[in-house]
């Protein structure tokens, strides 16, 4: 088949959405599938494996890239067009950032009341909200990569449910493994100043405000005033800078390090004891499902997809109230128990094998059968 991917950047080291489509994308060619990109960046000439890049012409306004992008795809001839969200003209939408309707409502439930009000007016929010539209205006396919977002998608768009396909996030589980990112423990440990018995919790994001660096610092705060042995590293905040004062007002600054953002991070799952994602939205975490399959206990919120996989106390701990700082350092509290780590480590690693991304590759490779006829 020739397929089109459609996204606004295509760099691979960039974010959870871009990394995924690359990964897709070798997968596919792999298979012997003719792949197209298009995008308005793209982050080298050269990506290893055959692809055909067509390059779209860049626009700051959400609406200009969408039309710009439908002008190119309209040429091209493919069999299907599989666009990530940014887009108004395929066959199948498969937004990885979820309902926009949803992510501004639980946006609205961490930010103040002025700033509510600014939210709802902005230019960017309603051209989003209009792309969004667009795409559900016609019969096109529209993936939802977790039960949430699928009834998202059907009460807050009145999407017909015959309209949308649930495919969940898979995860790489031989690029991500315990066997491979145990080599790297100890190392990066002494460079990260954390002893072996100190328990590391790890949390990775770009945005920080949206998958809650906030809670995850307070309640790091109070386990460190109870005298407990661990270390908080935050990787791949695009804008640290409040979160490295607040770290500093909490007087933990000691015992929390930032990185930014890395080329590779399963060093880091490698080096951590425990994974921390108290969002206050992620459809369906790609680095939640990163961190099962390299086997660490993950925290997170029933606002993230991936909690749809998970068992409470079994693959780690689901929080309702991502704003309850007490139960998420209690929660950390328990996971200060190394056997109890390894128990929920071990469960994490199979609970990842029955959500491989040949698995997601196979159900979209599925639907594009459906779509098409061939």
């Amino acid at each position: 088949m020739k397929i089109g991917l459609v996204l606004e950047c295509f760099d691979p080291l960039r974010g959870g959405l871009e990394q995924w489509t690359w990964q897709f994308a070798r997968r596919l060619t792999e298979l012997g599938h003719e792949v197209h990109i298009v995008a308005c960046d793209f982050s080298v000439p050269d990506y290893g494996i055959p692809l055909v890049l067509h390059p779209v012409e860049n626009s700051k306004s959400p609406l200009g890239r969408a039309a710009a992008m439908e002008q190119v795809v309209r040429g091209l001839p493919l069999d299907v067009i599989h666009d990530m969200g940014c887009g108004w003209h395929a066959d199948i939408f498969h937004p990885h950032g979820g309902s926009t309707k949803a992510l501004h409502e639980h946006n609205l439930k961490r930010i103040p009341r002025w700033r509510q009000i600014r939210l709802w007016r902005e230019k960017r929010y309603r051209e989003l909200t209009e792309v969004e539209k667009r795409q559900h205006a016609g019969d096109a396919m529209v993936v939802a990569v977790s039960a949430m977002v699928k009834e998202h998608f059907h009460t807050l768009h009145a999407l017909p449910l015959e309209r949308i396909r649930l495919i969940p996030n898979g995860v790489d589980t031989d690029r991500f493994s315990p066997d491979y990112c145990r080599g790297f423990r100890e190392p990066l440990r002494r460079e990260l100043g954390c002893p072996g018995d100190e328990t590391l919790f790890l949390l990775v994001a770009h945005n920080l405000l949206l998958k809650n660096a906030d809670a995850a610092l307070r309640a790091f705060s109070r386990l460190d005033g109870m005298g407990a042995s661990a270390r908080l590293v935050i990787v791949g905040g695009k804008r640290p800078k409040p979160f490295v004062r607040l770290a500093q007002k909490l007087g933990v600054s000691a015992r929390v390090t930032f990185v930014e953002s890395v080329d590779d991070v399963r060093p880091y799952y490698g080096a951590a004891d425990v994974h921390l994602h108290p969002t206050w939205y992620d459809p369906c975490s790609l680095v939640a499902l990163e961190a099962l399959a390299c086997g660490l206990p993950v925290i997170t919120t029933f606002f993230n997809g991936v909690s749809e996989m998970m068992t409470d106390g079994e693959h780690g701990f689901l929080l309702s109230d991502p704003a309850d700082i007490a139960v998420l350092a209690q929660k950390m509290n328990a996971l200060l128990d190394p056997d109890l780590r390894a128990t929920m480590g071990r469960s994490a690693r199979q609970l990842a094998e029955v959500h491989t991304f040949e698995h997601q590759t196979a159900q979209f490779l599925a639907l594009y059968r459906e779509v098409t006829g061939l």
